[in-house]
C-alpha cells in the first residue's frame, strides 16, 4: 500500500478516508490487515496525529475499520456494523463484504452439482407423499381469484395457520393479524425496507445465519452481534451497551434450535431476554422456523411471541414441514404492520402465488397431519444418527466434539485442532468433496462447523467417515 493522499481540494482527513477505502477496493488492503500506527502515518503522510485519528474513527463508525485495544486499528474482516455508502457494484460483489473472504460458498455450489460429494451444507426435509386436489378453472380464472384474494394472503391459508398457532402462543390470532410470504426471508426483506431506513442499526446473535444475509447491507441496515452464551441466552449486558451506543431498532433473534449453533434459550432465559427488551423499548423479530413442527406435536416450547405478544413480530415457516420448495412463510404482526408491508410488496410487483397457498393450505388440512410430521422427526432421528456414527472415532480421540441438539436437523462442531482454524482451512472440506458451512460464514471464527444431517444414510456412513477422518489428519 503506497501511502500517499491524492490530489483534490478536500479536507485532508476526507482525502484519508477515501485513500483507505479505494485501498480496500482495489486489494491493497485487505480484510485483517493491521494499519500503520496513529503516530507513524502522521510521520509519513506529514500532517496531524488529529487528522488521522478523526479519519480512522470515521472508518471505524462505517464499520471499514475496527480497533482492537491494545492491538491497534484493522481493516474489518466481516462485516458487523458496516454501513454501506451507495451501491458501488464492484465493492459490492467482494467476498469479503458478505462475510465470504475465501470465496468459499462459490466453490461449494459448484461442488454441490457433483455426484460423488456428501452434502452436509443444507438441510432438505422431504415432502410427504399426499394426494392434493385442485378444482378445474382457467387462467382468467386464476387471475380473478388471485385479485379477490387480500393482498396479505389467503383466507383459507390463514385460517389454517390461526388453527395451529393459537394453542401453541396461547393468544387469539385475527386474520388481520397474519402476512402470508414467500419463505421467511421474504418477511425479513419485508421488514428492513417497511419498518427500517437507510443507516439504521440491528442487533443479532453471534454467530447468526443472519450474518449471512446480504439483503440488510443492500438496505443500509448496520447489524451488530450480540454474543450467544453455550447455554443459547444473549449477553444482556452486552445487548444494552449495543443498544445506546448505537440507537438498536430492533433484535432479530432464533430462541428455538438456533442456527447454527442448534441451541435452545431457556424459559427463564427468554423471560429475562423480553423483559430487557421491554426496558429498553426494543421491538423483537422472532425467527421460530421450527414452530409449526413443535405447535403439530405440542412441544413444550415457549416461543417469545408467547411472553410478550404486543412486542415480537413473530415469523414462520413451512420448511420445517415441506422443505424449502414450497416457498411459505408467514408474519405475524399488528394489523397495521401487516398492512403496510401487503402494500410495500404489492407495488413490488412480488406477491405470492395463489397455487402455492393452496398447496400449503391442503397439506395443513390433512387429517393424518400430525402422524406425517411424527413420522418425519422419526426418520431425522435415525439420520442424525447415521452422522454421530460417522464422527464417533474422532469424538473418541477427541479430535471432534459437539452438544446434542434438542431441536432442528443440524449439528455445531467444534474442531479441537489446537491453533486457530482461518478461512482458507475449511477449504480441506471441499478438496474431499465434503460439504460444510464453516463458522466465518455467522460472523464468528471459533473452529466451528455446522452439518445437516437430512442427506446421510447407511449407505454413505462410512465414506463419510473415511472423508472426515482425512479432513482431520491434514487440519493436524
Amino acid at each position: 500500500m503506497l501511502w500517499k493522499l491524492p490530489n483534490g481540494d478536500q479536507a485532508i482527513y476526507v482525502k484519508l478516508i477515501n485513500l483507505i477505502t479505494t485501498g480496500i477496493e482495489k486489494g491493497e488492503l485487505l480484510p485483517g490487515d493491521r494499519l500503520p500506527v496513529e503516530r507513524d502515518l502522521a510521520k509519513k503522510l506529514k500532517i496531524n496525529r488529529s487528522t488521522i485519528q478523526r479519519a480512522f474513527s470515521e472508518l471505524v463508525s462505517r464499520g471499514i475499520l475496527i480497533r482492537k485495544l491494545g492491538s491497534g486499528t484493522w481493516i474489518n474482516s466481516g462485516k458487523w456494523g458496516v454501513l454501506t455508502q451507495g451501491i458501488n457494484w464492484k465493492r459490492y460483489m467482494t467476498t469479503s463484504r458478505l462475510g465470504d473472504p475465501e470465496n468459499f460458498t462459490t466453490r461449494l455450489r459448484k461442488l454441490q452439482k457433483q455426484p460423488d460429494v456428501i452434502n452436509l451444507s443444507y438441510s432438505s426435509i422431504s415432502i410427504p407423499d399426499l394426494p392434493l386436489t385442485f378444482p378445474s378453472m382457467t387462467v382468467n380464472d386464476l387471475i380473478v381469484q388471485e385479485n379477490a384474494d387480500a393482498i396479505s394472503g389467503t383466507i383459507d391459508l390463514k385460517q389454517q395457520l390461526i388453527m395451529q398457532l393459537e394453542p401453541f402462543l396461547k393468544q387469539e390470532i385475527s386474520l388481520s393479524q397474519i402476512l402470508i410470504t414467500s419463505g421467511a426471508q421474504q418477511a425479513f426483506y419485508l421488514i428492513t425496507q417497511g419498518l427500517l431506513s437507510y443507516g439504521d442499526a440491528i442487533a443479532v446473535e453471534s454467530p447468526s445465519y443472519f450474518y449471512q444475509l446480504s439483503l440488510f447491507q443492500a438496505a443500509g441496515i448496520r447489524v451488530f452481534g450480540v454474543p450467544l452464551k453455550e447455554d443459547g441466552s444473549l449477553e444482556l449486558a452486552v445487548l444494552q451497551q449495543l443498544y445506546y451506543k448505537h440507537h438498536l431498532r430492533f433484535l432479530f433473534v432464533n430462541p428455538t434450535g438456533q442456527n447454527p449453533t442448534t441451541c435452545s434459550m431457556s424459559l427463564m432465559e427468554r423471560k429475562k431476554l423480553v423483559e430487557c427488551c421491554r426496558q429498553l423499548n426494543l421491538p423483537i423479530v422472532e425467527d421460530d422456523s421450527l414452530g409449526l413442527s413443535n405447535a403439530i406435536t405440542k412441544q413444550r416450547v415457549s416461543p417469545l411471541k408467547r411472553l410478550d405478544p404486543s412486542n415480537v413480530l413473530y415469523v414462520g415457516s413451512l420448511s420445517s414441514l415441506s422443505g424449502t420448495g414450497t416457498r411459505i412463510g408467514w408474519l405475524i404482526a399488528p394489523p397495521a404492520i401487516v398492512e403496510r408491508l401487503a402494500e410495500i410488496r404489492q407495488q413490488m410487483e412480488s406477491g405470492i402465488s395463489v397455487l402455492s397457498q393452496s398447496v400449503a393450505t391442503q397439506l395443513l388440512q390433512q387429517p393424518q397431519l400430525s402422524r406425517l410430521v411424527q413420522a418425519q422427526l422419526h426418520n431425522l432421528e435415525k439420520q442424525k444418527k447415521h452422522l454421530l456414527k460417522a464422527l464417533e472415532p474422532l469424538v473418541m480421540q477427541k479430535v471432534v466434539s459437539y452438544k446434542l441438539p434438542t431441536y432442528g436437523s443440524n449439528i455445531w462442531l467444534q474442531l479441537n485442532v489446537g491453533r486457530k482454524v482461518t478461512s482458507a482451512d475449511y477449504n480441506l472440506f471441499l478438496d474431499h468433496k465434503l460439504l460444510v458451512l464453516p463458522d466465518f460464514l455467522f460472523g464468528v471464527q471459533s473452529n466451528h462447523v455446522r452439518l445437516s444431517f437430512t442427506h446421510i444414510s447407511a449407505a454413505n456412513e462410512l465414506e463419510l467417515e473415511k472423508r472426515f477422518k482425512s479432513v482431520m489428519d491434514e487440519f493436524v
